[in-house]
C-alpha cells in the first residue's frame, strides 16, 4: 500500500468492531496508528497516518474478532500535481 507524505489510510470494512482494532507498527517514525472511535453522532474508522518517507509493516489486531490484518506500507514525497 502506497500513501504520500502527510497523507493518510482509513481502514474500512468492519462496521461492528471498529473500535476493537491496534496496531503494531515495524517503523513507528513512517507511520502512525489513529484508532477507531464513536463519538455518539459519528463514527470514524481506524487509519494510519503518513509521517515520513519510508517503508514498514503493519500488523492490526481486533481484540473483539481475534483478526488480524498484516501489510507493508510505502510513504512516498508528498506529490505536487
Amino acid at each position: 500500500m502506497q500513501v504520500d507524505e502527510g497523507g493518510s489510510i482509513d481502514l474500512t470494512g468492519d462496521d461492528e468492531t471498529f473500535t476493537e482494532w491496534s496496531a503494531e507498527i515495524a517503523e513507528p517514525s513512517v507511520v502512525e496508528f489513529v484508532p477507531g472511535r464513536d463519538d455518539g453522532d459519528a463514527q470514524f474508522n481506524p487509519g494510519l497516518t503518513a509521517k515520513s518517507v519510508g517503508e514498514t509493516e503493519v500488523t492490526l489486531d481486533n481484540a473483539s474478532s481475534g483478526d488480524t490484518v498484516t501489510f507493508t506500507v510505502e510513504v512516498v514525497p508528498e506529490s505536487r500535481y
